[in-house]
């Protein structure tokens, strides 16, 4: 998040892959347990099923596009 421009930094807090990096390294690097790093599991189990839920709906739509073309 450090290389990230100061007006993407909030948008990229958005972003499940952030939270899984930080939880990746919390964990691997500095051995830290669930009661450290739980908070990044909780952020990760609710944006992984909305960003899901989005990119399903946005395939749903390209396909019913396909099928009428």
């Amino acid at each position: 998040m450090d290389s990230v421009p100061e007006t993407l930094q909030p948008i990229m807090r958005l972003s499940p892959s952030t939270h899984f990096v930080s939880f990746a390294q919390a964990v691997l690097f500095r051995g830290a347990g669930l009661d450290i790093a739980w908070r990044h599991c909780v952020q990760m189990t609710a944006l992984g099923p909305l960003f899901f839920g989005v990119a399903l709906s946005r395939f749903r739509r390209m396909v019913a596009r396909a099928q009428t073309a």
